[in-house]
């Protein structure tokens, strides 16, 4: 009888431990898939602002007020947080939203569904920082 118990617990024992491999793999293929997300649509993002940055008319920037300067030099420094958030998640991703709402408060910018998708990128990197942190949090527990 104490043979049978001692295999029962050894059973539990090996399946915990596959489970718990199972989930730490499976933890980090989403953290991956998530990274890649907030690369992928920081990189659209920074080559859209790209793109109309380099097709502005250069007659057209001498018509600019002070506030829309400002909100350019925001907007510049929203692009460059998400591009930097590929090495520092956090910080980068924290100032680039940052960024972002002072550009809206400055322009009073309306059209909150522009700001909203300008976000996702950075609200992804502060996902992935996060999933990576639980996740090497697991790994340390698991062994």
């Amino acid at each position: 009888m104490w043979a049978q118990s001692r295999r029962q617990v050894i059973f539990l024992i090996d399946v915990r431990a596959s489970l718990t491999k199972h989930c730490i793999t499976m933890s980090s293929i989403i953290c991956s898939i998530v990274r890649w997300m907030a690369r992928g649509t920081g990189l659209l993002l920074a080559a859209g602002f790209l793109t109309f940055v380099v097709g502005e008319p250069v007659g057209s920037l001498r018509v600019l007020q002070f506030r829309e300067w400002v909100g350019m030099v925001l907007l510049v420094v929203t692009v460059a947080g998400m591009l930097l958030a590929w090495k520092w998640e956090f910080p980068s991703a924290l100032i680039s939203l940052f960024a972002l709402g002072a550009f809206a408060t400055v322009v009073h910018m309306q059209n909150y569904l522009v700001l909203a998708m300008a976000a996702i990128p950075n609200i992804l990197f502060l996902l992935d920082w996060k999933l990576r942190r639980s996740h090497s949090a697991q790994i340390s527990r698991a062994r």
